[in-house]
């Protein structure tokens, strides 16, 4: 096979671009950023499903309800913790890799657009990026599904210059996987089968132009027509139906407004990300402006690319697969993480600043342009790679730190001690950010405790839960250990007054925000569980009942 890097600079710009992205995304791996509790449920989904239990706690999972998530991803980082073991670390390191797979696609679909030296600046932009680094590492399948969405617009895009089956195929097939991954994606069906129509729409009439289409979008649709037929079969169509029908009761607590109010909704997310996302969040003060996302936006308006169509398909498809977050979210400015989805393609819009400011130097500079466009190129990429690196040698301080695990060390010890007094039998409550921990196959956060009482919360989904997706009895009253997250830090505050900000999980969210858990909490209080461990913020709590085994 060809080499894509045939002369001396691009394979030292290669080179480079790896090394770049090794220095970036693999420092301190497992424990930067700090846990989010998503990991941790992502953990367990992906341990259990490739043991032929899918189950997330006490919880079945069945790919709808609760948990509508796909399974490619679990089956990837499934197989992948089953070989190297159960740690973070590992989903981490792909998370890792598969920001190195976005980047080697964005010089793919750079050079399609323009020339590989875009190419390049196509995936310099993306790896520079702070929040693509934070994201990226930790385990969910967003980033995944991004990435392959990334490849499907890559194939759309060799589709719309060269009108070629092979690549109709492709893009239908990666869009499959990307469905098949997160749904997030789903828009981005109908993208494929739009384009292939719309590139043939002189041709309707021609056999060869109703292929492309059908055979681009049967692949594009493989997946949702695959799983329906897998869940009928082994469920049955009336248990779909009536897992569908609690997603969209859960859908019904969504205030949707009118289609005009819709579409203002959608401007509106698009514009707050691209121009209002701040730098740093709670519990930091609200400050800063995330230029990169404001830059790329910029860029999106100006492709640089001779190809006037592809001006026009970029912004469809990158508006497509916003489109599939917002419709559902108001909040990825805070949160960030379903922005994966259609980040790798916006690092296409940041590198188009870069070509365009650099085309101006070239014409300024005259006999030294190209060199002088590379060096105004390399330091806006440095100022953006500066904070990155930053954080990746020593730690990154994300918006949603405060929802996080705020000490690894006091995880590991508080889990150590549980584990060294439990069985594989035996039941612990614990925080989700650890889950994955635990020795003992039956888990529960205290959500779960007050849910299988009749409780109804927010966490997962703000609606009844059947008591029939429960693999176990998960009362309070059945486990051995409860482990909380939960402390308090002395602070001074703006005026001068000296205050406490709580720390941990379970003191900022559990049991200030969840309906049923403080009283569960109260409960174990009234029945004097002991302290039998406390590190940090971590407090293991024995049941009474169990009080010999754990001496």
């Amino acid at each position: 096979m060809k080499s894509p890097f045939e002369k001396k600079w691009e394979r030292i710009a290669a080179i480079g671009l790896v090394a770049l992205w090794a220095a970036l995304f693999l420092p301190n791996l497992r424990t930067n950023p700090n846990w989010y509790g998503d990991e941790g449920e992502w953990m367990e989904k992906c341990w259990t499903f490739i043991h032929g239990t899918p189950r997330v706690g006490p919880i079945i999972d069945d790919f709808i309800f609760p948990y509508p998530y796909p399974p490619l991803y679990m089956v990837v980082n499934g197989t992948l913790l089953r070989i190297f073991g159960e740690d973070i670390v590992v989903g981490r390191a792909l998370g890792a890799v598969t920001a190195l797979a976005a980047g080697a696609l964005l010089f793919w679909i750079g050079t399609r657009l323009r020339d590989k030296k875009f190419g390049f600046l196509c995936a310099a932009a993306f790896l520079v990026y702070s929040e693509a680094n934070i994201n990226f590492r930790w385990v969910r399948s967003h980033p995944m599904a991004g990435t392959l969405a990334l490849a499907s617009v890559g194939f759309l895009i060799r589709y719309v210059q060269e009108k070629r089956l092979r690549d109709a195929v492709w893009a239908g097939i990666f869009c499959s996987l990307a469905t098949a991954t997160n749904y997030f994606p789903y828009p981005l069906i109908g993208g494929v089968v739009a384009t292939v129509a719309i590139v043939n729409w002189r041709e309707w009439k021609s056999p060869r132009a109703w292929r492309d289409v059908i055979v681009a979008g049967a692949l594009a649709c493989a997946y949702a027509g695959l799983f329906v037929l897998w869940y009928s079969a082994v469920h049955g169509w009336a248990q779909l139906m009536a897992r569908v029908g609690l997603l969209t009761t859960v859908a019904s607590n969504e205030v949707r407004p009118t289609f005009t109010g819709e579409v203002e909704r959608f401007i509106g997310n698009v514009w707050n990300l691209a121009f209002k996302t701040p730098t740093q969040g709670p519990p930091l003060p609200w400050s800063g402006h995330d230029w990169w996302l404001t830059i790329a936006a910029i860029g999106f308006l100006f492709l640089p690319t001779r190809d006037w169509r592809l001006r026009l398909w970029m912004p469809f498809w990158l508006l497509l697969l916003m489109y599939g977050v917002f419709k559902k979210l108001d909040n990825v400015p805070l949160f960030f993480y379903p922005a994966t989805i259609f980040l790798p393609l916006m690092a296409v819009g940041f590198a188009s600043v870069l070509a365009w400011a650099g085309e101006l130097v070239r014409r300024m500079a005259l006999k030294s342009g190209d060199a002088a466009a590379t060096t105004v190129a390399v330091a806006a990429l440095a100022v953006f790679a500066v904070p990155s690196v930053q954080g990746a040698w020593d730690h990154f301080h994300t918006r949603i730190d405060m929802w996080s695990q705020q000490s690894a060390v006091d995880a590991d010890a508080a889990m150590a001690f549980v584990n060294g007094h439990t069985t594989k039998d035996d039941f612990v409550i614990v925080p989700k950010q650890i889950y994955w921990l635990a020795g003992c196959d039956r888990r529960s956060m205290l959500t779960y405790c007050a849910r299988y009482n009749g409780v109804v919360n927010d966490m997962p989904v703000p609606v009844p839960i059947p008591h029939e997706l429960y693999w176990f009895d998960c009362r309070m009253e059945q486990a051995k250990f409860l482990v909380m997250e939960y402390a308090a830090q002395e602070v001074t505050l703006p005026d001068g007054r000296h205050g406490q900000l709580p720390i941990g999980i379970d003191a900022v969210y559990t049991l200030p925000v969840l309906k049923g858990v403080r009283e569960i909490v109260q409960q174990v209080q009234e029945e004097k569980w002991p302290v039998v461990f406390h590190q940090g913020a971590y407090i293991v709590l024995a049941n009474p009942r169990f009080a010999k085994e754990t001496k």
